[in-house]
């Protein structure tokens, strides 16, 4: 089984003009007895995921999602991209018609620890043309990537129609953003997914925890 998300923590990067993580101790030990502290995020800080509720006032929110999420049969493409580049998703293989979800892997996780002022500003995006592309898929449920969001900072108003588009509260494709695709496993064999929110509360996001495991 292969783990998909990163770990939690003051260094993890997120979208511009995103708070960042926090950390504050609330008890100290030589004080109050014992160590205790709060941890302040956003809802799409580090590996999350994105429903509804995210860009549709009717659409359904964290509320919505089961403990344990189940997807399969997952598969993961390499679409190759470097940079604030457009994915139109054009050149898509065959035979992913079954797909329940799809982890497109640009390569750009590469970037997350050494450059990350690159991963978070100049990272490949899903053009809306892509997200279409991707609602032709009769069962995709979905979609995972490796950088930090499918939308550009650079270009708002296509990013945000891609999720517009992809979070359609009649039928939504659910977005996993900041996700671990390094594995070069990925690619060679069909999985499923088991997806764990951190959060059950009415928010329009959280993290996850998603774990891949061979069909």
């Amino acid at each position: 089984m292969l783990l998909l998300s990163y770990p939690l923590g003051t260094d993890v990067p997120v979208f511009p003009g995103t708070p960042p993580l926090k950390v504050r101790g609330f008890q100290r030990i030589e004080s109050d007895g014992s160590r205790s502290s709060t941890v302040e995020f956003n809802t799409h800080t580090g590996s999350h995921i994105d429903l509804p509720a995210h860009f549709h006032q009717e659409g359904e929110d964290v509320s919505s999602l089961s403990r344990l999420i189940e997807l399969g049969p997952a598969r993961c493409i390499d679409v190759p991209a470097d940079g604030d580049v457009p994915l139109r998703l054009d050149d898509m293989p065959d035979g992913l018609e079954e797909v329940e979800a799809l982890l497109l892997r640009t390569g750009y996780h590469r970037w997350r620890h050494s450059d990350r002022d690159r991963y978070r500003n100049e990272h490949p995006w899903i053009h809306p043309e892509g997200a279409q592309r991707l609602l032709r898929l009769p069962r995709l449920k979905a979609i995972g990537m490796d950088v930090l969001s499918a939308a550009s900072p650079n270009h708002p108003d296509e990013g945000g129609r891609t999720h517009q588009l992809l979070l359609r509260p009649e039928r939504p494709v659910l977005i996993m953003e900041d996700l671990d695709l390094s594995d070069d496993a990925l690619p060679e064999k069909e999985w499923t997914l088991y997806v764990v929110p951190l959060f059950t509360a009415d928010v329009e996001s959280t993290p996850v925890t998603v774990m891949a495991a061979p069909s």
